[in-house]
């Protein structure tokens, strides 16, 4: 799940011209060979949040231990950051060996578990082999996608596709959960990208996932991979052989301070603009700043959600219930409202949004896609703001 430094991708490319040749790693491992399921806890950055996967492979007699992962992508991509905001960049496989890969855990504080995979030695020499071919050129580059096709789903594939065997996971969950149930643990300590995500993610979020798209979150799959088992023929056996924890985690993620939380700045907000609201409705003054500010945001946002729902790749950015109180027109409107131009027309607009925010506010609960409770003191406040200006507009159209 990580998205890799471009200094790290350096050393990937590094490590491929100098440490080890194509001889090397194209030669046939040996009967003492192991492979192994990295799974990295979660940093405390943004592209770590969720943690990481890899494949170790380990060989002794051939003096080579390997690490790939998918999770990497490359900064010098012609029109990178457009392909990024798109959902159009492609990621890749590469890989580094053992003790450069974790030696870079080692310095971000991040926890490491393997788990040993009980293949037989030709499943091995056949998914080190399919490893070797998706490292071609050709086929390295892939078009991730953030629930279901990522650097833990890759490997959850080609170890299925080249064990002899069917491998069986568990399917069997307490209770139902929702993407959004799968992925808020790992954004509790951190309100602000919990609040991001859930406004640029959809509804895509709110459907259920079954128990093998769980495994989009690499300790969901470690978890999955310790009760798997491997059915060849009859023979039942587990597909983790053993367990054993590299590197603890040594991190304290951070957590954001209570007068940072944004339902506390944005009931701040709130709570300025319902005294601003009351006492410039008895002075008859209007606060064209204060609502060119506010809907101006709600407006831009709005754009975004537009943006990343119809013009991107991205999955699970559509349909984005969000839109219904985020009204990009605000944007242009909160113009015509400083101008004070077309009365009539801002007096239906803010007469409709005001309905609508009305009916959001109601059925909170009742709506299909999950909002953040941080958005509800915003919410009310352009409701509030939205029956003022269309109660004052009224006034002089009378």
């Amino acid at each position: 799940m990580t998205l890799k430094t471009i200094s790290f991708q350096i050393l990937f490319i590094a490590f491929f011209l100098v440490s080890i040749s194509n001889k090397t790693i194209g030669q046939k491992l040996s009967n003492n060979s192991e492979i192994s399921l990295l799974t990295c806890t979660p940093g405390d950055e943004l592209y770590s949040l969720f943690g990481h996967s890899a494949l170790r492979i380990k060989d002794t007699e051939r003096k080579f231990d390997l690490v790939f992962g998918y999770g990497t992508f490359n900064f010098n991509t012609p029109n990178f950051y457009p392909k990024f905001a798109r959902g159009k960049l492609d990621y890749m496989l590469s890989y580094t060996n053992f003790d450069r890969f974790k030696n870079e855990y080692i310095d971000e504080k991040r926890g490491i578990t393997e788990q040993k995979l009980n293949l037989d030695s030709l499943e091995k020499q056949k998914l080190f082999s399919a490893l070797l071919k998706n490292y071609l050129p050709e086929n390295r580059y892939y078009r991730y996608d953030f629930l279901f096709d990522n650097c833990s789903t890759r490997i959850r594939d080609i170890v299925k596709e080249n064990t002899t065997g069917t491998i069986l996971f568990d399917t069997i969950v307490d209770s139902p959960k929702s993407f959004w149930n799968l992925l808020d643990p790992f954004m509790e300590k951190s309100r602000w990208i919990f609040l991001s995500i859930h406004l640029a993610l959809g509804y895509p979020c709110d459907t259920e996932a079954t128990p093998e798209q769980y495994m989009f979150l690499p300790d969901n799959m470690m978890s999955a991979f310790d009760k798997a088992k491997i059915n060849t023929d009859g023979t039942i056996k587990p597909l983790v052989c053993s367990t054993n924890t590299i590197l603890k985690p040594a991190l304290q993620l951070k957590t954001t301070n209570w007068y940072q939380q944004p339902i506390f700045i944005f009931g701040i907000i709130a709570g300025i603009g319902f005294f601003l609201s009351i006492t410039y409705w008895k002075r008859r003054k209007n606060l064209f700043i204060f609502d060119m500010f506010v809907f101006g945001i709600c407006g831009l946002l709005g754009w975004v959600i537009i943006f990343l729902w119809f013009f991107t790749d991205h999955q699970a950015t559509g349909p984005n219930w969000n839109i219904v109180w985020a009204f990009p027109l605000h944007f242009p409107i909160v113009f015509a409202l400083y101008r004070n131009r077309s009365r009539l027309f801002l007096f239906y607009y803010f007469l409709l949004h005001s309905v609508i925010l009305f009916l959001v506010l109601s059925g909170w609960v009742f709506i299909p896609q999950s909002f953040p409770n941080e958005i509800i003191p915003f919410v009310m406040l352009l409701f509030i703001r939205s029956v003022y200006i269309a109660k004052k507009l009224r006034t002089r159209l009378l």
